[in-house]
């Protein structure tokens, strides 16, 4: 099950079908949507309650674990999880909503999951995409340890073609051995 996890600013905790009307508003934005490739433009409350409930499918096998995002007046801001793709490595997937860009809440988010994955999930590598003209990303996931493995194309359903992508990867394996100790 996905805990909750708590920064100075911002409450993470696991996804609820309460949550579908803002995370269908996130996701359609044009800004956010441009730059992800597994969701569907328009996405709908229905998109997002069908999403919610395959990741508590998977989040019950410990496949996923998925958090929305709130701010200091307990607004949801963002989404942010891991989703397994080998069985030590998962992939690391963020959104924020657009008026909340430049704050540093995602810098947080994603410290804070980065911080739980190496004490309590069994992920060694992490792995990210950030789009090729999305600084902000780029910059987000150097600043935290992420290492560029190249660029790569996907296909990207908002957009229905193929978009450019920067790929990282990071290595929990030293700060797992550092939390054991």
């Amino acid at each position: 099950m996905t805990p909750a996890l708590l920064t100075p600013r911002l409450l993470l905790r696991p996804l609820e079908h309460e949550d579908s009307l803002a995370l269908a508003d996130l996701l359609n934005r044009p800004e956010v949507a441009r730059g992800l490739c597994t969701i569907p433009k328009p996405f709908t409350a229905l998109h997002a309650s069908a999403m919610i409930l395959m990741i508590r499918a998977a989040e019950t096998r410990g496949l996923e674990f998925v958090w929305a995002v709130e701010n200091s007046e307990g607004d949801v801001v963002g989404q942010i999880g891991l989703r397994q793709t080998h069985p030590s490595s998962a992939k690391l997937g963020y959104a924020f909503l657009p008026e909340f860009w430049g704050q540093g809440l995602g810098s947080g988010a994603v410290q804070a999951v980065l911080d739980w994955a190496a004490r309590h999930a069994s992920f060694i590598t992490i792995e990210a995409e950030a789009h090729h003209d999305n600084p902000a990303s780029l910059h987000l996931l150097e600043k935290l340890g992420f290492v560029q493995t190249g660029p790569i194309q996907r296909f990207s359903l908002a957009q229905q073609g193929q978009i450019p992508l920067m790929a990282f990867q990071k290595s929990l394996g030293d700060a797992v051995q550092l939390a054991v100790a």
